[in-house]
């Protein structure tokens, strides 16, 4: 399995706790159901397996990750998109943001630009295509200030 569908994964897991649900093993094995009728552009069919040993640390270091530091992250989000609050933001994009987010700042074994890219991605799967230049515009002001603070 490639990481993109590892990342489409963890963001369905993120976006169903942030709208209330558990996020748990139940959705991840719905989640991995939903991917092998519909893969990620480029990602290839999910095995007829469950996820791989890696796969399952990502998406479980990716969700842990941004359920512990969502307060943070969702502090950098509104401070970099000027005039939008975070509830005007589609539940999919925020969480597409969050997920993004928490790899510059938390997965050092992430490339910036590849997070940003995998993000992009994940928009024109899952939400408005129109809406990538807007979480473009966030996600390369983060990256460029983090740039700009080392």
């Amino acid at each position: 399995m490639s990481r993109t569908t590892a990342r489409a994964a963890a963001m369905q897991l993120i976006y169903e706790k942030t709208a209330g649900g558990q996020g748990g093993e139940d959705t991840l094995r719905m989640v991995y159901d939903e991917l092998r009728e519909m893969p990620m552009p480029g990602s290839g069919k999910v095995g007829e397996n469950e996820p791989e040993d890696d796969d399952r640390q990502y998406i479980s270091s990716a969700f842990d990750g941004v359920v512990a530091h969502q307060a943070e992250i969702d502090a950098k989000i509104a401070e970099t998109a000027v005039g939008w609050t975070l509830d005007r933001m589609s539940l999919v994009d925020l969480t597409i943001l969050r997920l993004a987010v928490w790899e510059i700042d938390y997965a050092e074994e992430i490339p910036d630009n590849v997070a940003v890219s995998e993000a992009l991605e994940l928009i024109e799967q899952y939400s408005d295509p129109d809406d990538k230049s807007f979480v473009n515009g966030i996600l390369g002001t983060i990256v460029r200030k983090k740039e700009a603070g080392k």
